[in-house]
């Protein structure tokens, strides 16, 4: 565990996303959230990218961009982001098909 965090994490979010700026969580205004682990789930049979950026789709902001996810299968991202006080992480695709669940810890 990184120096300094504490708590039990939690599901931050999960959603479908699609061609369309999606956020996915806000985080809290009374502290910071960090992000330890993020899936992607590709439910159809064909391949989709994705865009998974803080602030806003740019790719000054990318974690992730036009990052292709295999047919019918995830992609698992374990690493360590911090958003900071009421920043966003938001999401597109290159299509439907796409389920992230991204989990992490409040207020820290």
């Amino acid at each position: 565990m990184i120096a300094n965090l504490s708590g039990t994490p939690i599901r931050l979010c999960q959603k479908a996303i699609n061609a369309t700026s999606t956020t996915l969580y806000t985080a809290q205004p009374d502290g910071r959230t960090a992000i330890l682990d993020t899936q992607i789930c590709n439910t159809t049979s064909a391949s989709k990218t994705v865009r998974l950026c803080i602030g806003s789709i740019s790719t000054s902001n990318a974690l992730l961009y036009d990052v292709s996810i295999a047919p019918n299968s995830i992609m698992q991202i374990e690493g360590f982001q911090m958003l900071n006080i009421n920043e966003v992480l938001v999401a597109s695709a290159s299509d439907t098909g796409l389920t992230i669940t991204i989990s992490g810890l409040e207020r820290v």
